[in-house]
């Protein structure tokens, strides 16, 4: 995927910059992939002009598939070598550009052979975790040509929409716009979200702590065992009283589940639950996972709003990002500090959104008050 050296540019000053702040003399650890060399050899190129130390890990595409089928015994290269540990954890920040590029093929693996490979990213979260390091997370790594063409969205625009999410959000504000609304969810007792379309949905709010991702990791991140943000950053997430979602809920927005594109979702929920559903389009996506997944996976669980004013509607991958979208999940929410201890996550965005906390309005037709 080829990037214009200017924007590859800006994009690595945003992400060493502003997401990472890295420092003079702090080192810092840059993975990538083929497809997203550009943009982490331009990270590299500015973490050395602020005086930071890079080192570079490159997954090799071609290498990864031919080992996918040749080599033996997947479990022992499928993870994390002792010698990145050792290096990470003597590192002050992490740059992650995630891969393959081929995700399709990547699912259309047997399962023997894909196991392995899954939940890397939540070993990179624990490694984060044990060394006490800053990390971020680009969503560019997931913008492929492939991956696109499988979403029916086309990669260079895919890959345009991110970078205005990544380089052209003002950080600060969006980061104080994310701590206000962490406060309100945080302090209220019930929420009622409204949409034109039909949707009307009610729950309970149990006091947890609310996920911010405004691209950084601060110490208030920190306290609360947040380690790893997003590029492009941009939303509030919280588990929610797992047994009290009542309501109607219709998407305005896409999904893009790991097995392909849905629309037009319609969720009824009662007593914390997806009862019953329907889509417009693609509904066998969904079907597909929720049919085979365990219990818990028909839990209404998390709840986001999202915040970033740079990204248009229906970025994949960052669809509950856009400013103003609320998106619904159902499934594991453990993760956010709920209950539900189940290893499936789906969900569906609904954009132009009204929410009330308590009966006071937090967001009104997509505008966050």
């Amino acid at each position: 995927m080829p990037a214009d050296p200017a924007m590859a540019s800006a994009v690595a000053r945003t992400l060493v910059g502003k997401a990472l702040a890295l420092r003079r003399g702090e080192h810092v650890v840059i993975a990538t992939w083929n497809h997203t060399l550009p943009w982490a050899a331009a990270a590299v190129a500015e973490t050395r002009r602020v005086g930071a130390r890079p080192m570079l890990l490159l997954e090799d595409e071609g290498a990864f598939w031919r080992s996918v089928e040749a080599a033996p015994s997947r479990a022992s290269w499928s993870a994390i070598p002792s010698s990145v540990h050792a290096a990470v954890r003597r590192a002050e920040a992490l740059l992650i550009f995630p891969g393959p590029a081929d995700r399709p093929r990547f699912r259309a693996l047997p399962q023997e052979m894909q196991s392995p490979f899954l939940g890397r990213e939540d070993r990179w979260l624990g490694l984060a975790h044990a060394a006490g390091f800053r990390g971020v997370r680009c969503l560019l790594g997931s913008a492929s040509d492939v991956q696109g063409e499988a979403w029916r969205v086309p990669g260079a625009m895919w890959r345009s929409q991110l970078l205005r999410g990544i380089t052209e959000v003002d950080y600060a504000a969006l980061a104080a716009s994310a701590r206000k609304v962490a406060r309100v969810l945080e302090r209220g007792r019930e929420v009622r979200l409204t949409a034109d379309g039909g949707t009307d949905v009610r729950f309970r709010l149990s006091g947890r702590v609310a996920w911010v991702d405004d691209g950084r990791v601060d110490a208030d991140d920190r306290r609360h065992g947040r380690r790893i943000a997003t590029a492009p950053p941009g939303s509030v997430v919280i588990a929610i009283d797992e047994r009290s979602a009542e309501g109607t809920a219709i998407a305005t927005r896409p999904s893009f589940l790991s097995r392909g594109r849905a629309e037009g979702a319609q969720w009824e929920i009662e007593g914390g639950r997806l009862r019953n559903y329907w889509y417009t389009e693609g509904g066998e996506a969904f079907e597909a996972d929720f049919a085979v997944a365990p219990p818990g996976r028909e839990t209404v669980s998390l709840f986001a709003l999202g915040l970033n004013e740079s990204l248009p509607p229906s970025v994949p991958q960052a669809e509950d990002l856009e400013a103003g979208t609320v998106t619904l999940a159902i499934g594991g929410n453990s993760l956010y500090g709920g209950r539900v201890r189940c290893r499936y996550l789906s969900w569906i965005t609904i954009g132009e959104a009204t929410v009330a906390v308590d009966g006071v309005p937090l967001c009104d037709r997509g505008k966050i008050l």
